[in-house]
């Protein structure tokens, strides 16, 4: 990789904040990913997948990559959902330039013997994990955690009925405190942060406990604490030569702060600094993986972004008539079902600071969700329709 491409292939569960801000880089993009959504649509070529990453047959994706790409997309980029799939990234890696971390360091995290490994070497704290079910434990003080999975999809709390033999899976002692996130941006050797984050809302739809649910971006650490986090990404940046945008999602509380997960790649936070850069954060992924890292803080910024993701309390077809309002993205299509549990948009909100801008995003939130529960859109009737 010695050149800036012109083109962009983009893969993740959900492409469409990363489509966006590549476009806005001068880049040409194609976005494949499970959602192909109307504002995905309005910046991209976009095509749908119907099933996660990790089940796709890799030598037949490669193939549909060689009809879609003749000439080869300039550059593969990948956000959410790889986390699974370290091989097909490997394969296409043979083929197209590849601008992130190497899939090898993805082969770390499955592995978490591996990983909490490498933590205790770089003296990293982390939550108390255990490798055999803690079938002496009370009720909701410990999680089964499978490795390899993004978003909270493969977190749960413990029960005796959920241990599983199965060497991806771990256990983790549940810790009160402030759950965080730090978005940093990275060469190989150095890493400049772009934020820290305050991740998940008082009160959610979403159809699990741990399940991604949305962030407010420039929350404020104590000194102390943003020191500890800083040298704790120095470490990890050093160790494994991370490169481009990732982050790392941390709680705080009295007794320290304690690494949760390593993700990466760029992370749905990203798009909360969006604002800060005149040309796209995909377009500083892409130098900082060529070895380039921008100069922060870029424009600078006194107020506080956020989104939420809006999950589908029950079954919604989505009116042809529908009027979005403007702060929401991730629009299905008109007339498109969402099934009960599954992401329906995304609502944004800013303000003076964390707390006015989670308030608004849960009122926005609810609007949403009364504009899509009209009488004649309710369960007793639509499920004569299923």
């Amino acid at each position: 990789m010695s050149a800036d491409p012109r083109s962009l292939l983009i893969l993740a569960n959900c492409g469409r904040a990363m489509a966006e801000s590549a476009l806005r880089g001068g880049y040409a993009v194609t976005v494949l990913d499970g959602f192909c959504d109307q504002d995905t649509l309005a910046v991209a070529d976009c095509w749908p997948l119907s099933q996660a990453f990790s089940e796709l047959d890799t030598d037949a994706f490669i193939e549909e990559m060689a009809s879609l790409f003749p000439e080869g997309p300039g550059g593969v980029v990948y956000g959410a959902g790889l986390e699974g799939a370290p091989w097909l990234l490997e394969r296409l890696c043979e083929h197209y330039p590849l601008y992130g971390n190497a899939p090898g360091l993805l082969e770390i995290l499955r592995n978490p013997r591996r990983f909490f490994s490498l933590l205790n070497r770089l003296r990293i704290s982390y939550p108390e994990v255990l490798f055999t079910p803690p079938y002496s434990a009370a009720p909701r003080t410990w999680l089964i955690k499978r490795a390899g999975s993004c978003g909270g999809q493969g977190v749960a709390w413990f029960a005796r009925e959920h241990a599983v033999s199965d060497s991806a899976c771990y256990y983790q002692r549940y810790l009160e405190g402030r759950v965080m996130s730090v978005l940093f941006i990275a060469d190989g050797q150095r890493h400049r942060t772009i934020g820290y984050n305050r991740l998940g809302f008082r009160t959610s739809n979403a159809p699990a406990p741990f399940l991604y649910a949305g962030a407010v971006g420039q929350a404020s650490l104590p000194g102390v604490q943003r020191r500890r986090v800083e040298r704790m990404v120095e470490k990890l940046v050093g160790a494994l030569r991370l490169r481009g945008i990732n982050s790392v999602d941390f709680i705080v509380n009295d007794d320290g702060v304690y690494l949760l997960d390593l993700n990466l790649r760029p992370t749905a936070t990203l798009e909360l600094y969006e604002h800060l850069t005149g040309d796209g954060w995909m377009r500083h992924h892409v130098r900082a993986c060529l070895g380039t890292l921008p100069v922060l803080p870029l424009l600078g910024s006194a107020v506080a972004h956020g989104h939420l993701i809006v999950y589908a309390p029950h079954l919604i077809d989505v009116p042809l008539s529908m009027a979005w309002p403007d702060w929401v993205k991730d629009r299905p299509g008109t007339g498109a079902r969402i099934a009960e549990g599954q992401p329906l948009c995304s609502v944004f909100a800013d303000g003076a600071d964390a707390q006015v801008v989670e308030d608004r995003l849960l009122q926005r939130q609810a609007e949403i969700l009364q504009l899509l529960s009209a009488p004649e859109r309710r369960p007793e009737q639509r499920r004569m329709a299923v």
